[in-house]
């Protein structure tokens, strides 16, 4: 248990160093062992393109390395932020150009935010 603590701990140093959407190889992995797997329903990060959202509504774009900043934080007192996947369609990933939607400090995405979202994310491309 201490050996795969220390190890994501190493891969957390490397992460979130620029604000590319496409994580690198330490970030999905990161990721892929920080999220419980009721938190990333199943979902896979390597290769993919994430967008991030926070705000109690999911009402505010976040930056990767502002996501990984505020890990690394609660990481020093040995705890997790409140943060969430949010699957998008095959539809939704072509049209906005994510694999996926990251939450952090965000209650609840309903249909309707997750619509706005995409929107907002086609809006500026």
């Amino acid at each position: 248990m201490l050996i795969s603590f220390n190890l994501i701990g190493q891969n957390l140093a490397e992460c979130g160093i620029d604000n590319n959407p496409k994580l690198t190889q330490a970030e999905s992995e990161f990721l892929n062992e920080y999220m419980t797997e009721h938190n990333k329903q199943n979902f896979d990060f390597t290769d993919k393109k994430v967008f991030f959202v926070t705000g109690n509504s999911g009402n505010k774009f976040g930056t990767k390395s502002d996501y990984f900043d505020k890990i690394k934080q609660r990481n020093q007192t040995d705890d997790k932020i409140a943060t969430w996947v949010v699957k998008l369609t095959e539809k939704e990933q072509i049209e906005s150009g994510y694999d996926v939607i990251v939450t952090y400090w965000v209650k609840v995405v309903t249909e309707k935010r997750k619509r706005k979202i995409l929107s907002e994310i086609k809006a500026s491309r």
